[in-house]
């Protein structure tokens, strides 16, 4: 089962929502519903301009051009099989109508990729300098081969491409990457991903931690292989460095304190 949820702590950021320390924001896009349109708060939809052609990973420079997408959502779910939409535009996905597990998805047409956009406001009155990232991806639909390409022809840049803000750079995080083990057949999960991102530019209090997943539009497909995010959790990693008087009184008020459940 999906979890959305955030535990009580010291450090406090906001996507509209507040949220704290020990995973300290988490999003399982179900809030959306079955028929929603419009993504939780905090997420957008962007593109590159271009065509597919492109087949190499987007640069500092690229991801800083990027243009504003629909916020809109398209409800799309697998029973319909593969679609595409337009430059940026993200759809409500899950596995039939009446399903309530719903994840965050594209299917880049008409540019050189799509991207969906997180963006969490530092209210915690702290400085961030690191923060750990997990979110599990789905392959929800193959693409459809365009014709005068041979069977077999590559996907290129399958998956999600992960990118955070680091000061005024886009930093590409490979480690945060995923690409589905079998392309041509769809999963229930292709993968969760998971690691701890040191900024080299520290976000004062009142300052924005964004993240990106992009989504490269496929020159031989069209719809596009259509993959979705799920689970998405960001953290603030404990410091190494708390006294054993400092970790024994935040065990005592975990103790105390119940979960808060965001909401929409």
């Amino acid at each position: 089962m999906k979890t959305n949820y955030a535990i009580g702590a010291a450090v406090f950021l906001t996507a509209v929502l507040s949220a704290s320390a020990a995973d300290f924001y988490t999003q399982n896009f179900d809030s959306m519903g079955t028929n929603g349109t419009a993504p939780p708060s905090g997420w957008s939809v962007l593109y590159l301009a271009g065509d597919s052609l492109s087949s190499t990973i987007p640069t500092s420079s690229d991801m800083a051009g990027a243009t504003a997408g629909s916020t809109t959502l398209q409800v799309w779910n697998q029973t319909e099989g593969a679609m595409d939409w337009g430059s940026g535009i993200a759809a409500n996905e899950g596995s039939s109508p009446t399903d309530p597990n719903r994840l965050l998805g594209t299917s880049p047409t008409g540019d050189r990729g799509d991207m969906l956009q997180l963006s969490l406001n530092n209210t915690s009155g702290s400085t961030v300098t690191r923060v750990s990232v997990q979110y599990s991806m789905q392959l929800m639909a193959p693409g459809v081969l365009k014709t005068g390409f041979d069977p077999g022809y590559p996907e290129e840049l399958p998956g999600y491409s992960f990118y955070y803000l680091d000061g005024s750079t886009w930093t590409h995080d490979s480690a945060l990457d995923l690409t589905p083990p079998t392309p041509s057949s769809p999963q229930t999960t292709n993968g969760t991903a998971f690691a701890i991102i040191n900024l080299t530019t520290p976000v004062a209090p009142g300052g924005t931690l964004q993240f990106r997943w992009y989504d490269d539009n496929a020159d031989g497909y069209s719809p596009d292989y259509m993959f979705a995010i799920d689970n998405v959790t960001i953290d603030i990693p404990e410091p190494a460095t708390l006294s054993l008087l400092a970790a024994g009184a935040l065990a005592l008020i975990l103790r105390r304190s119940k979960p808060d459940r965001l909401v929409p």
